[in-house]
């Protein structure tokens, strides 16, 4: 838990988390990805975060010590030194792999459910009496 989650009455998500959690199949979502890297301190999530190729450029310049260490973990950082139109492409393709991810694993609930679905008929027919 973070300082700014602690200090809250309630249940409360954090920025960096919320943002991982709108990884979804929503293209709406992105744009709240991004909006929320604004909101983040750390610079280091903000580059991992980022849907901006002007946001990350102005990041790797004023952090250079940490692009490398965000590059191990978000591979698209790789092209930011080639370019805004590269870096845009980059996003582009990033966040088309996410909405693919997301779909396999909202695949893997369906098949694993497949079974449950078609025997709940006569499960719920039991249970009703009838």
């Amino acid at each position: 838990m973070d300082a700014e989650s602690a200090q809250q009455e309630i249940p409360f998500t954090d920025a960096v988390t919320l943002a991982e959690l709108k990884k979804t199949n929503r293209e709406r979502d992105y744009a709240i990805i991004g909006e929320l890297a604004r909101l983040i301190d750390d610079p280091f999530d903000r580059l991992l975060l980022s849907r901006s190729a002007r946001d990350l450029i102005a990041l790797a310049q004023e952090h250079r010590e940490i692009v490398g260490e965000a590059t191990a973990r978000r591979p698209l950082l790789n092209h930011i030194h080639e370019g805004r139109d590269v870096l845009e492409a980059a996003l582009d393709a990033e966040r088309r792999e996410f909405i693919h991810a997301n779909e396999r694993r909202l695949q893997s609930y369906m098949d694993a459910a497949r079974d449950w679905a078609a025997a709940w008929p006569k499960v719920s027919s039991e249970i009703s009496g009838g």
